[in-house]
């Protein structure tokens, strides 16, 4: 860029939103290259900061623009692939590249020094030589290497911190840190074929296909739908050693970060110190300091929850996505942002493949492959082949439920008994949490609804309380009902709490656990899942945490109790997600020597999920529901965002959401025959209306093609910002929650 200024595009890490120009001065020009941190000065104090990009100035550039301060040398810049997906980001989600950064980043990160190493330098032989031996020697070690890593020379002769602490004291030695950045590590080499299980067939299939886009290396899109217990993990294990055979790094990503802690352990086995876990529940020192490893190249595998889609690891050369239809992979505030989708932008930006994998894969997933942007991977056997689960459908019209609580149907009491006489262990997935559903007074017939939330609070027994699951609101369980002081007030419903109290009552050989989400917030989900899988417990009473991927060979029945509750939901994919959960819970039965067995209590069997989830087969009713989805015009053959106004005041909510509409009539006709492929459906009242104090208005938008979703979202951001006030509106791009 000779004889021109250049000008640098930087994302201040402060709560800002947009980028800002700052001037290179010549002298840190050769250091300044895009995503280097760099500090600038922002009202009389120098500021961190991201450059985004590097270029000539232009005359859209403002006269006066100040110099960049300094450049941070102690941390290697973001990778390239990973600059471009926080703008693709931006861009897609319509969004500020600030929000995406922020998010994509630890919070700490620019304030958080990157650590150094502590390093002891050689200074001077004193003029009277040590009267230690292991003083000398340590001294000779140091004179001769000119510096040492301070846990090496401690540990270079016997006492060594000894030595070194008085060395130090005698000015022969001075302390300094490690100021250049560690080059990344070469390639690793896979370790030993006799450490590792033999693949199957269908394994070795998978295998060599995906092996042979990574060694290109170039972008491939893999759809892996193996059943459950058929061994993907071990084929993510064989693609991730020859990335690093090959001097590459890999990004695994989860649907919980339960998984993320079960599957560190087996890749840690697999790759020691260079496995490395990234989620949003660790805490933001530990996060940074990981972030500084995967960026230095120290770390070469990272495993992690949605966030991790944005780990920093350069020469990037696979992403795997596990379990990919799971809805956890969707941010539902804040960047609104579907991890799966991002993981295959990254894939094409970094040039490297990306594996989808799951027994149940997303409509979308199972359309890409349909039309060819996705290679459809089959592996349709268990390993060994062991069988899948018998699955039983209990017709609960007239399977009377047994019992005081009356939860278990007989054909489900009798199989848990006889499970737990043999010795082996089950599983009990029930898709609700609490003790009870709600409390209703029978004098009156009223429920005791949350004060911020336009739903019932939920009861709970342990500890005995009333609470919202959104707000988290809570309250005494009263004596007498509120509106008419009757003291006739009844428990009505049932959640995994109440479940787990009735099996301890009806079963005495049961050694009853409980894995929730209240169990994850207190911290005991890792402890509740090591004490089932060493045989301390017998029986897993749980809700959709159960189903996500874990391992439990002596399990070798599943109950399943209200399966056609999720089937309620007002959302198109009520359908898909019970189909997915049920044939992911059943999965979990017969993974070990001896078969499995699932009872799948309803009062509907006839349903088309339920029939084909008993059935094990997947492509049945992924046939059977792409059909509808392309009648009723829903993705994957449509593009859908919402359009979601909510604010304390309900009349304000209203009037503004009907403003989008107008706006949204006014674009669609401008638009002429390109606007005759666009729905726009509603404003209407969002399922749960009032949520955390504010009444919620929903404008869905469906589109033919995407730039055409795009564009109308842009005017309706033009004309509405991200609301006045208090008021908000949000743009959520591909839902997945419409509640």
């Amino acid at each position: 860029m000779s004889g021109e200024q250049t000008v640098a595009d930087v994302l201040l890490l402060l709560p800002l939103a947009r980028t800002y120009t700052y001037l290179v001065p010549e002298a840190l020009e050769d250091r300044l290259q895009r995503g280097r941190q760099v500090r600038c000065p922002v009202r009389g104090r120098q500021v961190p900061g991201l450059v985004i990009r590097v270029r000539p100035r232009s005359d859209q550039d403002v006269m006066s623009l100040q110099p960049i301060g300094d450049v941070v040398t102690s941390r290697p810049p973001w990778p390239g692939d990973l600059l471009d997906l926080v703008e693709w980001t931006a861009n897609y989600y319509l969004v500020p590249v600030g929000v995406v950064a922020r998010t994509a980043m630890p919070g700490l990160f620019s304030r958080h020094p990157p650590k150094k190493d502590p390093l002891v330098v050689f200074v001077r032989r004193p003029e009277v030589p040590p009267r230690s031996l292991r003083d000398r020697a340590l001294l000779a070690l140091l004179e001769a290497a000119g510096e040492m890593d301070l846990n090496e020379a401690r540990q270079a002769v016997p006492q060594g911190a000894v030595s070194v602490k008085r060395l130090l004291a005698a000015g022969c030695l001075r302390m300094t840190e490690r100021e250049e950045v560690p080059e990344v590590p070469g390639p690793v080499p896979p370790p030993p074929q006799a450490s590792r299980v033999t693949p199957t067939e269908h394994q070795t299939e998978a295998i060599d296909r995906i092996l042979e886009a990574v060694r290109k290396p170039r972008y491939q899109g893999f759809l892996l739908h193996g059943v459950t217990g058929s061994g993907k993990t071990e084929v993510y294990l064989r693609a991730i050693e020859e990335c690093l055979a090959l001097g590459r790094g890999a990004v695994v990503l989860v649907p919980e970060i339960a998984l993320t802690v079960e599957l560190q352990r087996q890749f840690h086995d697999r790759f020691g110190d260079l496995a490395e876990v990234l989620h949003s529940a660790m805490s933001q020192g530990r996060r940074v300091r990981a972030w500084d490893r995967v960026l230095a190249g120290q770390v070469r595998v990272v495993v992690g929850a949605r966030s991790a889609v944005f780990a920093p690891m350069p020469r990037l050369g696979l992403v795997i996505v596990d379990e990919e239809h799971e809805v956890t992979y969707k941010q539902q505030d804040g960047l609104r942002y579907h991890a799966r989708d991002l993981a295959l932008v990254r894939g094409s930006l970094a040039g490297c493949p990306v594996v989808l994998g799951s027994a149940t894969p997303s409509l979308e997933s199972f359309q890409n492959a349909h039309i060819g942007k996705l290679t459809f991977l089959s592996m349709p056997r268990r390993v060994m082949e062991r069988p899948l689960p018998q699955v039983t459908l209990v017709d609960l019209r007239y399977e009377r439920p047994q019992g005081g609580e009356r939860l278990f149907s007989e054909p489900l009491r009798v199989a848990l008994q006889a499970t737990l006489d043999r010795g082996e262990s089950a599983i009990l997935f029930l898709n609700r949490r609490g003790f009870g559903r709600f409390l209703v007074c029978r004098s009156c017939g009223r429920s005791l609804q949350c004060p911020n939330c336009s739903i019932t609070l939920t009861h709970h027994r342990r500890p005995e309380r009333l609470q919202c699951h959104y707000c988290d609101h809570h309250m005494p369980v009263p004596d007498r009902c509120p509106g008419c002081n009757s003291p006739e007030v009844e428990v009505v419903g049932f959640g995994t709490e109440r479940l787990e109290e009735e099996v301890q009552r009806l079963f005495p050989k049961a050694r009853c656990g409980r894995l929730d989400s209240e169990v994850s917030q207190v911290g005991a989900l890792g402890r509740v899942l090591a004490d089932f899988r060493e045989g301390r417990l017998n029986v897993l009473v749980g809700t959709q945490i159960v189903v996500k991927g874990h391992d439990f060979p002596q399990v070798t029945l599943v109950g399943v109790l209200l399966a056609e509750q999720s089937l309620a939901f007002p959302d198109f994919r009520a359908s898909e997600r019970t189909f997915q959960l049920l044939t992911q819970v059943a999965g979990r039965a017969g993974r070990g020597d001896r078969p499995g067995q699932v009872l799948i209590q309803t009062f509907d069997p006839t349903h088309e999920a339920l029939r084909h989830a008993a059935n094990h087969d997947y492509l049945g009713f992924a046939v059977t529901e792409n059909r509808i989805r392309r009648e009723r015009g829903y993705p994957p053959h449509a593009h859908l965002a919402a359009i979601e106004v909510s604010g304390p005041d309900g009349v304000e909510v209203q009037r503004t959401a009907d403003e989008i509409r107008e706006v949204l009539d006014q674009c669609v006709m401008a638009a002429g025959p390109e606007g005759r492929q666009v729905t726009v459906l509603g404003p209407a009242a969002a399922a749960i209306e009032r949520l955390r104090g504010r009444t919620r208005s929903q404008v869905l938008v469906k589109a033919g093609r995407r730039k055409v979703l795009h564009d109308l979202l842009r005017q309706v951001q033009n004309v509405f910002g991200d609301g006045r006030g208090a008021l908000r509106v949000t743009l959520d791009v591909d839902p997945y929650y419409l509640l």
